[in-house]
């Protein structure tokens, strides 16, 4: 519930996510935004407008504010789809910015990402594009443990539009699995044996 409230009331200052700790001394929120300073607001008023309204809203007391810039929005799904929505409200080329924003994702050190766009996308009938780059995990543990998502979802003139963004982070295990057709330097002399 609060993360729904937050996501609606931080649209403006790119609200990527959350985590909430409870102390004796009370609850501590920590934002990641990719504009922490429109959290923030000038001398902190509108987190101070942020507090009250969420001790009003959603019931919890004595609750203390922390706001973040995310480390890395190159990678970061959710801040991905934002860029995605607010480019397909300028009325960008939905291909074209697809394109760029994984290449970015990868040059930052993903190891796959695949972004999937739904809705009235080329006519009056509703479909799906999905762009892939790179290696992403479908089921079991990899998955669980290595992928991130972030939906957003965009009011444009056609109806509303779905995007689902999943990316795939590096990690040694996921690293030794390769790509159908790709051969490890070390493996090549051992294949061409057999």
């Amino acid at each position: 519930m609060l993360y729904e409230y937050l996501d609606k009331k931080l649209k403006q200052a790119g609200f990527a996510g959350m985590s909430l700790e409870n102390s004796p001394l009370g609850t501590r929120l920590n934002i990641l935004a990719l504009r922490p300073g429109l959290v923030i607001g000038s001398h902190g008023s509108n987190i101070r407008s942020l507090m009250e309204e969420i001790s009003k809203e959603i019931g919890l007391k004595d609750v203390s504010i922390n706001a973040f810039e995310v480390q890395n929005p190159a990678i970061d799904p959710k801040a991905i789809a934002l860029k995605l929505a607010n480019a397909y409200q300028k009325g960008a080329n939905f291909r074209r910015v697809a394109t760029v924003l994984m290449n970015e994702a990868m040059k930052a050190g993903a190891l796959g990402i695949e972004i999937k766009l739904q809705g009235k996308i080329r006519s009056e009938r509703a479909s799906f594009q999905k762009f892939r780059m790179g290696i992403i995990p479908k089921s079991g543990y990899p998955r669980e443990a290595y992928t991130r998502s972030a939906v957003e979802h965009v009011l444009l003139k056609m109806g509303m539009y779905g995007i689902k963004v999943t990316v795939a982070y590096k990690n040694p295990l996921l690293e030794d699995y390769k790509l159908k057709g790709e051969v490890n330097e070390e493996n090549k002399g051992e294949q061409a044996k057999q």
